[in-house]
This record gives structure tokens, C-alpha cells and sequence, in this order.
């Protein structure tokens, strides 16, 4: 392990990200090293059952503490039928992410000269249809830079800057096509494009 770790120190002196290991079991992999996948299904909105709402209010008065249980994790404001995600991470990654491409990921985000715990970065996994514009969606998650991989919803897709880093919001936007684990070993240069973009974001 330590040969492997020293070796990994040294990458960032290289421009490109040939180390991105081949695909590995899940066993090699330790949850506790993943970052949290925040899926927009995950926090249900409160009012999504009347039945269950109007008995609640008629049996007795919620504690505050109980309605706002999910407060300190990334979750979605209720309040709107449009996606008002709270992202507590610096860095996002925005896609329909595998475990495969996950593995991936913490890998590039761990190595330098990135060096992010899995406490800097999260995933969200948009909903196609419930998604705001993409700047109403940047101005109110709560990161400061965001990687969109992959297919995105159609509302974003028009406003994107292939492969371009891009300020908005007083953020920093990155959108990559493809999925880092579907590059192939003849597509070195979109490897090298990836890496480059992301070392320019720290």
C-alpha cells in the first residue's frame, strides 16, 4: 500500500489522468470514503399526503424540532414543486452517477493537487423534470463549484459551455459530456481536458 500511495503523491506533476485505476469490486471500495449521493427523491415534501397532514393537525401540534429533522443534511425545500436543493459541500457533482463512476471520482478528488475528503464533496442526482433554470439552480445550492457530468436535464442543456469552465452566479461551472468512468484508453485527451479543468477550479 505504501509503494501505491507514493506513487499517487507524485501524479500531480503529470498533466493527465492515465492513473485512473481499471474497474475494481466493490470491496475495494470503503463506504466510509464515499461522499453522500443527494437524490432529489430522498427528502419527500411534507405536504405531498393531505390525508395524513389534516390528521396530524387535527390529533396534535408537531414539535419544531420533528418538522425540521432534516435541516442539517442536504435536502429539498418542500415549498416549491421546483427543485430548491441545500447542498452543504464546497464541491458538487451533478449527474446520474454509478457506483463504478463514484469509485472513480474519489480517486481524481483525493489525489493532488486536489486533495478533498469526502466531507468537501457530494453528488446530486438531478430530476429531469423538476429542475429550475440552471442559473436559479446554482444561485441556491449551496456550493461554490460544480462539475455537471454526463446527460443533464433538457431545461440546463441550451445554457451549458461544453468543457468550458464558466462563472456564474459567482460560482464556477464545469460541464463534461461524458462520464469520467466511460473514457477509454484512446481518449487520453479528454482525460487530460477533464484533469485540467478541475485543477483550474481549486
Amino acid at each position: 500500500m505504501k509503494a501505491e500511495e507514493s506513487h499517487l503523491a507524485n501524479l500531480f506533476q503529470y498533466d493527465e489522468i492515465y492513473w485512473v485505476p481499471a474497474d475494481r469490486g466493490s470491496n475495494d471500495m470503503q463506504l466510509a470514503s464515499s461522499p453522500q449521493t443527494i437524490d432529489s427523491n430522498q427528502v419527500q415534501d411534507s405536504s405531498s399526503s393531505p390525508k395524513e397532514n389534516e390528521a396530524g393537525r387535527a390529533a396534535a401540534n408537531l414539535p419544531e424540532t420533528i418538522e425540521n429533522s432534516f435541516e442539517s443534511e442536504p435536502s429539498l425545500d418542500g415549498e416549491s414543486s421546483k427543485s430548491n436543493v441545500r447542498i452543504s459541500t464546497p464541491w458538487v457533482v451533478i449527474g446520474h452517477i454509478s457506483e463504478l463512476e463514484k469509485s472513480r471520482l474519489t480517486l481524481i478528488f483525493s489525489a493532488p493537487p486536489m486533495l478533498l475528503s469526502a466531507k468537501d464533496w457530494s453528488i446530486y442526482e438531478p430530476k429531469d423534470d423538476e429542475e429550475p433554470i440552471l442559473s436559479e439552480f446554482v444561485k441556491k445550492a449551496g456550493a461554490n463549484k460544480f462539475i455537471f457530468l454526463g446527460q443533464q436535464p433538457a431545461v440546463w442543456q441550451s445554457d451549458f459551455h461544453v468543457t468550458e469552465l464558466v462563472p456564474l452566479e459567482g460560482k464556477l461551472v464545469y460541464f463534461f459530456p461524458r462520464l469520467i468512468s466511460t473514457l477509454t484508453d484512446t481518449e487520453k485527451s479528454l482525460k487530460l481536458v477533464f484533469w485540467n479543468a478541475l485543477k483550474s477550479m481549486i
